[in-house]
């Protein structure tokens, strides 16, 4: 019972640390969102005043986002050696930016000389972190080990329909597609003939139909018949 009670009071503290130090994070990076929106904004003061603040507080939410995106994943959902080494090198590099900005931005406040550093940071230095982000980002997206066998499998399909294309297109060639291509031209000739024969009779003369018929009729019993289609023979015996 006793170990049982020690271990729950153990796991309880524990949350409360992982609580504190959440909390810890959260108001560092809120006084770091400060300093870096207060030296971003100066790199858009050529836009109108709205612009400006939207510009300045996308540049602290690239930076300061970054951060708590890789500490999440660290902690959460990086499972590869690789990508956790990459996150964990971002993470260094994004505290090291905070520290820069809060130093900078309590110097400026309180009117102390800046270093050389630190005007060449405010110049041109704090620019190059978007691109660091960007690549970081990148960077673990990419070497994702869920994200790899994606590609793997998309890989995977595309190549299983190409050899089946190939197949259809070989079969296409066989002997045995070109004997039923053979036997369904001879068909389509049959049914052809039999609609031009059926249309040949349907246009063909009423009166010729029907001379035609009596002169077979003649033909068959052997008699000649006048044009009147009368034997002559019968007609003379009657008179």
């Amino acid at each position: 019972m006793g170990n049982v009670q020690d271990a729950f009071k153990y796991n309880k503290a524990r949350k409360n640390v992982i609580i504190g130090g959440l909390i810890i994070l959260i108001c560092i990076t809120a006084l770091s969102c400060v300093s870096s929106f207060l030296i971003y904004r100066a790199g858009f003061g050529d836009l109108p005043f709205i612009f400006q603040q939207a510009l300045a507080l996308f540049a602290v939410v690239v930076v300061e986002g970054a951060f708590v995106w890789l500490v999440y994943g660290f902690t959460r959902a990086f499972t590869s050696g690789l990508v956790r080494l990459v996150s964990l090198a971002g993470m260094g590099f994004l505290v090291t930016v905070m520290l820069i900005n809060l130093v900078t931005h309590f110097m400026m406040v309180k009117h102390i000389e800046l270093s050389e550093f630190q005007m060449e940071w405010i110049d041109w230095g704090a620019v190059t972190v978007f691109i660091a982000v960007l690549l970081i980002v990148l960077f673990i997206t990419l070497a994702d080990p869920v994200i790899r066998l994606i590609r793997l499998e998309l890989r995977y399909i595309g190549k299983q329909q190409e050899k089946i294309l190939e197949a259809k297109t070989e079969g296409l060639e066989s002997d045995k597609i070109q004997a039923a291509m053979a036997e369904r031209a001879d068909f389509e000739a049959d049914r052809l003939a039999d609609q031009i024969i059926g249309a040949a009779q349907s246009h063909l003369p009423r009166h010729s139909q029907t001379s035609s018929i009596g002169y077979v009729q003649a033909q068959q019993s052997g008699r000649p018949r006048n044009e009147a289609g009368q034997d002559p023979k019968a007609r003379s015996d009657q008179e």
